[in-house]
């Protein structure tokens, strides 16, 4: 029996040493197991917030893409041209561009046949706010946004929607004013004895210096920058190129803004909307760079859709004003140039009409500052558009030159699209 008894209190403690080397090994087991699911749980943690974290940053990019034109060009600058669009593409999204590509080569190559060295070329869909060409002269490719340049003439566009909205003149309004019309001095506007009665639709289809100046007194100072911000001067919004305008300091400054020969930059894209308000009905729309907008997977995030920006004269106004512009085509300033003469005779069909601006430029590079601002109606189109150069005593093509170089460009690449 003492034997027997030894013999099981040795089972018992072995099977309580099992026992214990059982729960103990449970315990280690469960303890590695809670580490084990414990660190998958910081992992999906951590991946959760790198998730979340980079669905906030894409999120900030396509907001910002849509919100600022100077991102939406920058992107622009690097798309490539696929399936006859441009389009740019990174891990996140691909972005396709309103810009069409064989409108935008044509005028590429123009640029290159007349060598022009200092130039730029918009155009934008008068009916829906699209960028349809933005050429810069090679060797300064940004020129689109720089907006330093004098607006010239092209500001009788703000002088002429202000006289007009505001009842101070009509079309047909005339007052005896001295000096020649591209007389620049106020004093000989007011003094000369070089007297001629003008009225406001020939003045303007001649850029009359005198008759604007004297024009701009009549308006006002707080009236004529009330109608240039309405057109966009010195706003800070959207990252868009827009024009800055310096208040006149007197009579004499106000005569000389008002005829477009005072403190008053622009870019080649606000010259463009501009445009577009009168060809509009004056109504500003909102331009874009962009089409569309795909996320990593293809899925379509953004489709382009037309945006008022603002009304910024009545519909009577922006016809009266439309009317003035074509003027300038038919017998004013830019009547008798050399391109708008081919333009003219070879196709009869297409309305044409601007505004032209002349004025030195005064920061880099020197020269002289030709504008054409204006728009064309063909084929059921209607295209808002500007063109400018800026050239020394020698030179190939004019910025006027080159807005009818353009126009004829539009012409053929629209009627080859019927044909076929």
């Amino acid at each position: 029996a003492p034997e027997g008894g030894k013999s099981m209190r040795k089972v018992q403690v072995l099977i309580g040493f099992i026992l214990l080397l059982t729960l103990f090994g449970f315990v280690v087991y469960k303890d590695s197991d809670e580490k084990k699911s414990n660190s998958i749980s910081i992992t999906f943690e951590k991946k959760e917030k790198k998730e979340e974290e980079e669905k906030k940053i894409f999120h900030r990019k396509l907001n910002k893409l849509l919100n600022d034109f100077s991102y939406q060009y920058f992107l622009f600058k690097q798309a490539t041209e696929e399936n006859g669009r441009y389009v740019y593409r990174d891990k996140d999204m691909t972005v396709v561009f309103t810009i069409d590509p064989q409108f935008q080569n044509r005028i590429e190559e123009e640029f290159k046949q007349f060598k022009v060295k200092y130039g730029a070329y918009v155009a934008i869909d008068a009916s829906n706010g699209k960028v349809l060409a933005a050429v810069s002269s090679l060797d300064y490719p940004d020129l689109t946004f720089k907006r330093t340049f004098p607006a010239a003439s092209t500001f009788k566009i703000i002088t002429a929607a202000a006289a007009l909205e505001t009842g101070i003149a009509d079309l047909d309004t005339s007052f005896v004013c001295g000096g020649h019309d591209d007389s620049c001095s106020p004093s000989v506007w007011l003094n000369s004895r070089y007297k001629v009665k003008r009225n406001l639709r020939d003045s303007f289809a001649h850029s009359s210096n005198p008759f604007f100046g004297n024009l701009g007194r009549l308006i006002g100072k707080e009236k004529l920058i009330e109608f240039a911000q309405k057109f966009g001067f010195n706003r800070p919004d959207y990252g868009f190129p827009w024009g800055i305008l310096r208040e006149p300091l007197d009579g004499y400054d106000l005569a000389l803004m008002a005829a477009g020969l005072g403190e008053t930059r622009i870019s080649p894209f606000h010259e463009a909307l501009m445009a577009l308000t009168v060809a509009n009905n004056g109504v500003m729309l909102k331009p874009s760079l962009v089409e569309k907008i795909y996320d990593s997977e293809g899925n379509l995030l953004f489709s382009f859709k037309r945006e008022e920006l603002s009304k910024v004269i009545s519909s009577s106004t922006a016809e009266k004003i439309r009317s003035m512009m074509i003027l300038t085509v038919k017998y004013g300033t830019v009547s008798d140039r050399k391109f708008f003469r081919i333009l003219k005779r070879k196709y009869p069909q297409l309305i044409i009409g601007g505004k032209s601006g002349t004025l030195s430029e005064l920061t880099y590079p020197e020269g002289r500052c030709e504008w054409f601002t204006g728009f064309m109606e063909y084929g059921g189109k209607r295209v808002a558009f500007s063109s400018l150069a800026v050239n020394g005593s020698k030179y190939y093509i004019s910025g006027y030159g080159l807005g009818a170089v353009a126009s004829m460009n539009f012409v053929k690449l629209n009627s080859e699209y019927a044909k076929k």
